[in-house]
């Protein structure tokens, strides 16, 4: 080989390798020059925010326990501390001087503060949003995980909010002296029918696509609807404490019945069954028989359906025809397919007035103490039956007449 190409591919290699190593240190020093200038961002923005979190802690002094203002001090708090949260998550800031100035404080905040705030943050997530709820996070629920890490602490992630109890919680909040707002979210589902009366004469139905759907009925109204009490107003506060929603106004109920079973046909609303929800259930089945008086047409297509099926009654497992003449074929398709059992024939609801040649049933949604201020709700009860029927409708059904 010449020695003269020798020498140019050696020399060609060692430039090679000098660029590699020239290219390399450069590399270092440009991560070591961002480093140094992410701890000097981090002491100076760090220490901007612990002293706003020593006026934070002295403005919680001063509100004491007005719940409201302190509401609004942990939310400015944290929103100041989110942003800085994003800075770390995008590696703008270095987490471990975090840690050594003041992690063992972000941590406590964490527990103190930081759970409550994502749950509400979660649960603000409108009914109508096309976010998956799993998909919502907060910054600083990342932060404190990395954080949780380089200090050796063990993690303790929020308990996630299922779709059940964010859904059945939405409804809850609801308004109980009025059936607007159930009827105004219902309204924005597509094909939806509705039609008006006197009063509480009302219904609103969304026809379902499959051939062999079924009718998935509930009533929007509540029992303290501020059309029968003249000059009344009732607010409804509800809670969630361990698995049950209750209410806190020793004036009213939380409207559970029959908003679990609005807010079943919700988590349903895509399974290809009709909707119906009715008003003025609770006074005489108004809005049933305005729709049977006021619309022929519609209650006939109704008869065609596999069946109706209401989503309101009281207790768990359990469900009635009253003195609807079903078939045992019905009533054991029922039983079997869902666990269900049934509980006698007092009573009546919409379904007495719907199912004029086809079988219908109620079905218990998880609710207890209805039209009192104990009244309350089993988070569990009431997913259940949401699962059973779930599964149920899901599989082909025929149709059950009278």
């Amino acid at each position: 080989m010449d020695i003269n190409l020798i020498i140019s591919i050696l020399s060609l290699a060692v430039a090679i390798i000098v660029f590699v190593i020239t290219e390399l240190e450069n590399r270092k020093a440009t991560i070591e020059q961002t480093k140094q200038e992410n701890i000097r961002a981090t002491l100076t923005d760090f220490s901007s925010l612990r002293r706003d979190h020593q006026d934070f802690e002295s403005r919680m002094a001063d509100v004491g326990d007005d719940a409201t203002k302190r509401r609004l001090i942990i939310r400015d708090y944290l929103a100041d501390l989110e942003r800085f949260a994003v800075g770390i998550n995008r590696n703008a800031y270095d987490l471990e001087v975090v840690s050594s100035m003041s992690g063992g404080m972000l941590i406590r905040q964490y527990r103190k503060y930081f759970r409550e705030h994502i749950h509400q943050r979660r649960e603000a997530t409108l009914l109508t949003t096309t976010v998956p709820l799993n998909a919502l996070y907060c910054e600083y629920e990342q932060m404190m995980q990395k954080l949780y890490e380089i200090r050796g602490e063990v993690w303790e992630p929020v308990e996630p909010i299922t779709e059940g109890q964010w859904i059945l919680g939405q409804f809850l909040k609801m308004p109980i002296g009025s059936s607007d707002a159930v009827f105004k979210l219902f309204r924005t589902l597509p094909g939806a029918i509705e039609a008006h009366g006197e009063g509480k004469q009302g219904y609103l139905f969304v026809p379902g696509t499959r051939e062999d759907r079924c009718v998935l009925a509930a009533h929007a109204d509540t029992i303290f609807d501020a059309v029968w009490q003249e000059g009344a107003e009732f607010s409804n506060s509800v809670v969630f404490q361990d698995g049950v929603f209750r209410g806190t106004n020793p004036d009213c109920s939380i409207g559970a019945d029959d908003r679990c079973g609005c807010a079943i046909l919700w988590a349903l609303r895509k399974s290809g069954h009709s909707l119906l929800i009715l008003d003025g259930e609770e006074h005489g089945q108004l809005g049933a028989h305005f729709l049977a008086q006021n619309d022929p047409e519609l209650f006939a297509l109704l008869q065609q359906h596999s069946f109706i099926l209401q989503l309101d009654r009281r207790n768990a497992g359990d469900y009635k025809t009253y003195t609807l003449p079903v078939s045992s074929e019905f009533t054991s398709f029922i039983e079997s397919a869902t666990g269900v059992t049934a509980a006698g024939d007092k009573g009546r609801t919409d379904i007495i007035v719907l199912c004029s040649e086809v079988c219908g049933a109620n079905l218990s949604v998880g609710y207890y103490d209805e039209h009192k201020p104990s009244e309350h709700v089993v988070l569990a009860e009431w997913e259940h039956t949401l699962d059973a029927v779930r599964r149920m409708i899901a599989k082909p059904l025929r149709r059950f007449p009278l």
